[in-house]
């Protein structure tokens, strides 16, 4: 169940990206006021008993279907004995409804090979409940019964007194989840932001003193009054016949009887701030300070062109002014370690104006002024006419994508957008409407119209002013001195307009023959082969490198790139691994063949294509992806991230300047020090294996940053360069014989180097006291080194979500003792077999040994005796759907040609459904459990409140 989003101190992080997506548009406008239509794709009704549908047919993912129910009922109608109930009604519906008793409802979905949180879920917001499930569609009878929940979600939940008692463990949980330092500055934020409005009074998680003692009837109360059929929507999206859809919704949700009194749900307003305020929070566990400027704008639906213009333009906007504030983060001894200005809707009839940062030590003021400074800039200039041009070639480029990927639209996103419309009134609009209007309406967006809409996001300097900072922050000056430089500051010198460096010079230049640090004379592929029935090629270039390319149809215009070398940081000295962990940051935050980073971006605007470079412990590699019409771009990046890296000394003091930030502020945070505990108990002193720590900060050098960045990148010849999507293989083998065959190569094969790591042997604990709220964390941790069998990894997945199920049905729903279980596992035979699986939640303090002790008593559970059948149907079934829908996506084949070469694998073995499926046994299950979870051999440690 997702948790609330709110602007605030988890909103500031390095690296920032620009604001929300562009939002959808409509039919070919006329006017201003011609109102959008809705997607003809589209089909919508009303039920006799008041209840709205809508479904669509769309045939992404392949047999799936998406399901929404829509409650437009959430927090805000909560009487003040009730604080919480719309969330906790929410979590009954996993619990007990007329057809499914207790925990059956999970239980099935699983057995038809769903997962709870990714494909069973909910989530409670101020203004409405939502109920998501995920199904095949290749069975009537799974869409009857998945109906069948929807009816009993609506209208008929069970409320069973013993399994209500046992779900407030799990709401508190949820609730103690959210505690720390997030959870106090959200305390005092949001009434701050909502100005005393029933939002402030309102937030969907709850009062947990009502929770722990709220009666069955308070709670039935609430489900009674607002669960009503005119107040709710039932959407479907997927690949289905929507005449299908359409009779299966009124022949199940249409049995509810309608109200027999219906009620119209209130509304409620939230005053804007009149008169400018500022709110300073401390707390010994922030981790940095951060600044937010803020303004609450009213919220409307978009139903209009004008509307749609409006959205247009001012994401445009905060784009441009977004771009000019990362060029503050990338210089020497930045004052502004990162900032983003956009528009955030957190609440039904509101959204904020904000413009946030994060200041580098010491420099709030001078910091804040360099905001403001900015804001003044872009309210008194506008924008150039070339930052202009650049935005809109990036907004047409991007809805040009959508556009031609328009059949291959994930339907949980349409299911998204059909959500958003029935809860906030937009039109959905066709995506061939979307980009008809696009095209029309932004080559006619100007410098003018940018300039209104930045007019727009302040009266003044904002209304509100938010800054929140760790206790030993000293730079912060008293209210009144912060509310003048606020409201008053000026600078001492007039602020000029805008300007950039000449970006003239183009972006790859072809390399005269034999001239020094760059591609020679272009190559060729000398020898082609089939390595897998499912057609995968290889090409081995001239230059030694080899080329897997799968061209495929999954998209019409989605090309993925990934390379990789054997070696990676594990080839260098120990003093210089902290250097070689940041040396491809360091790398990226430069830029390439002489454009800075900012320059580059700007260069590449209007372009669907991006790349980078990644260094790890025993590989080091490329990414990238672009559309069909940018391929040659990508393979230039390519080119140049061998030939023309650049390092800069003003990128190499932003990043330092930010790692030293983060390292020193990670000594607040209690789950970042517990974080450093486990470390150390798993892996002792070892800096390779170190978190960022203010010592392994101080262990980087410039100099060895970009030795290690020229090693692992300056040959090319032992790299496998990967292709998955929808090319042309003639271009393809032309670009690859240009810039990937012309690239250095010394024909040396390089191996990683084994670093003789451990896992620690018998049982090591220890315990951290640290957090000023009543919440802990358990952690487990097993390791060592197996031998690994063939299809071993498969297995290996589906005995840790083995585990995973069944430390949620004990952990959390049996025992009421944590919001939920994460199991991770990781499996890997290169340079040395070795594997680590962690288990770690939360829980109430003083059940951390109980809850352990039941840890470990469920996995020798499962190693005493063969694996129950009710279990292995839903490993064989998630096992079985997840490589159903992943066979029809680049990502997966992508990801699993890379891992299976990596592995040393035939790629034959990426369709492995019907080879792994009868191998998930329970005697197999037993075995695994067994092998990987020795509960003789592990490491423990408890995070526990400081008192």
């Amino acid at each position: 169940m997702k948790k609330l989003r709110i602007l605030g101190i988890a909103l500031f992080v390095f690296g920032f990206v620009a604001c929300s997506s562009i939002s959808a548009p409509a039919s070919k406008g006329i006017s201003g006021k011609t109102l959008l239509v809705q997607d003809p794709l589209v089909t919508e009704g009303k039920l006799k008993n008041g209840m709205t549908w809508l479904v669509m047919k769309n045939a992404e993912p392949a047999n799936r279907i998406y399901l929404r129910l829509a409650v437009k009922a959430g927090a805000i109608l909560e009487d003040d004995d009730q604080k919480g109930v719309a969330h906790f009604v929410e979590h009954m519906a996993f619990n007990g409804t007329e057809h499914f008793a207790k925990n059956e409802l999970v239980d099935y979905f699983e057995s038809i090979g769903m997962s709870f949180g990714p494909e069973i879920n909910a989530y409670t917001g101020f203004d409405e409940t939502v109920y998501m499930l995920e199904i095949p569609a290749d069975d009537p009878d799974i869409l009857e019964k998945s109906l069948l929940v929807l009816k009993d979600w609506a209208s008929a939940l069970s409320f069973d007194q013993e399994e209500l008692d046992k779900e407030r463990g799990v709401v508190l949980e949820e609730w103690r989840l959210g505690r720390g330092a997030g959870g106090r500055v959200q305390d005092k934020q949001i009434p701050f932001l909502f100005n005393g409005s029933r939002y402030a009074s309102r937030l969907p998680i709850g009062d947990p003193e009502i929770i722990k003692t709220v009666t069955r009837k308070r709670v039935t109360d609430f489900y009674k009054k607002w669960y009503r059929p005119e107040m709710m929507s039932i959407i479907l999206v997927g690949d289905a016949d929507p005449l299908v859809m359409k009779e299966a919704i009124q022949v199940s949700l249409g049995a509810i009887p309608a109200s027999k009194s219906p009620q119209k749900r209130p509304e409620y307003a939230i005053s804007p701030q009149k008169n400018p305020a500022l709110l300073v929070i401390r707390d010994p566990e922030i981790a940095y300070t951060t600044i937010q400027v803020m303004e609450q704008q009213g919220a409307s639906a978009t139903k209009t062109v004008d509307g749609l213009r409006k959205e247009i333009v001012s994401e445009l906007a905060f784009s441009i002014f977004n771009n000019r504030l990362s060029e503050k983060t990338l210089v020497a001894d930045p004052l502004i370690l990162g900032a983003q200005a956009g528009l955030e809707r957190i609440a039904k009839p509101t959204k904020f104006s904000f413009l946030g940062m994060v200041p580098s030590n010491s420099n709030f003021i001078p910091a804040f002024r360099q905001l403001i400074k900015e804001l003044i800039r872009i309210e008194k200039f506008g924008v150039t006419e070339a930052e202009l041009q650049r935005g809109k070639q990036s907004v047409l480029d991007s809805i040009k994508q959508t556009w031609l990927d328009k059949d291959k639209i994930n339907s949980g996103a349409r299911a998204g957008e059909m959500v958003q419309a029935v809860l906030y009134g937009d039109t959905m609009i066709s995506i061939q409407n979307r980009y008809d209007l696009y095209t029309a309406i932004v080559p006619q967006i100007t410098q003018a119209d940018i300039l209104k809409t930045v007019d727009s996001w302040y009266t003044g300097r904002g209304k509100l002013l938010l800054v929140t900072a760790p206790d030993t922050a000293a730079d912060i000056p008293a209210d009144p001195v912060l509310m003048s430089e606020w409201l008053r500051w000026e600078p001492a010198a007039p602020v000029t307009a805008y300007t950039e460096n000449n970006l003239d010079r183009p972006l790859y230049e072809t390399p005269a023959s034999g001239s020094a640090g760059t591609a020679g004379p272009a190559g060729s592929v000398v020898k082609t082969e089939s390595v897998s029935k499912n057609g995968i090629q290889q090409w081995i270039l001239s230059n030694g490198a080899r080329v897997i390319v799968y061209p495929t149809k999954f998209k019409e215009n989605e090309i993925l790139f990934s390379a990789f070398s054997k070696g990676g940081s594990s080839l260098v000295s120990d003093e210089d691994f902290p250097s070689a962990a940041v040396a491809s940051s360091f790398a990226q935050m430069s830029g390439l063949n002489g454009f800075s980073a900012t320059d580059l971006q700007k260069k590449l605007a209007g372009k669907t294509v991006s790349g980078g470079t990644w260094i790890d412990e025993s590989f080091e590699g490329l990414y990238g992806s672009a559309s069909v019409t940018e391929l040659e771009t990508l393979f230039q990046l390519i080119n140049l991230e061998f030939t023309k890296p650049y390092f800069t000394s003003d990128a190499y003091e932003a990043l330092m300047a930010q790692l030293t930030t983060v390292a020193r502020s990670r000594k607040n945070e209690p789950e970042e020090v517990f974080s450093d505990l486990k470390t150390s108990l798993l892996y002792g002193s070892n800096v390779r294996r170190s978190n960022l720590t203010e010592a392994l900060v101080a262990g980087v050098k410039q100099d060895a940053a970009e030795k290690t960045y020229l090693e692992r990148f300056s040959d090319a010849g032992d790299f496998t360069f990967v292709f998955v999507g929808s090319f042309d293989e003639a271009k393809l083998k032309a670009f690859a014989e240009t810039y990937l065959a012309a690239l250095p190569s010394t024909g040396k094969k390089e191996e990683a180097r084994s670093l003789g790591i451990a896992f620690p042997s018998g049982i090591t604990a220890e315990n951290l006291n640290m957090g000023l709220d009543p919440k802990s964390r358990v952690f487990f941790a097993f390791g060592g080194k197996p031998v690994i069998g063939q299809w071993e990894h498969e297995l290996f997945q589906s005995m840790t979500s083995l585990l995973d199920i069944r430390l949620r049905e004990i952990i959390r729903e049996d025992m009421s003792g944590s919001y939920g279980v994460r199991v991770r596992g990781s499996l890997t035979g290169y340079p040395e077999p070795s594997y680590e699986i962690t288990v770690e939640f939360g829980c109430e303090p003083g059940r951390e040994e109980s809850l352990s002790a039941a840890v470990l008593e469920q996995i020798r559970w499962l190693e005493n005796a063969p694996v129950p059948e009710t279990y292995l149907t839903k490993l064989r079934e998630n096992f079985r759907r997840s490589q159903e829908e992943g066979l029809k996506n680049n990502q997966f084949w992508m990801g699993n040609i890379v891992t299976l070469l990596m592995q040393g694998r035939p790629l034959d073995e990426i369709d492995s459904s019907r080879a792994v499926v009868p191998l998930i046994t329970g005697v197999k299950m037993q075995e695994m459990v067994k092998k990987y979870l020795n509960t003789e051999n592990f490491v423990k440690a408890y995070l526990m409140p400081k008192k």
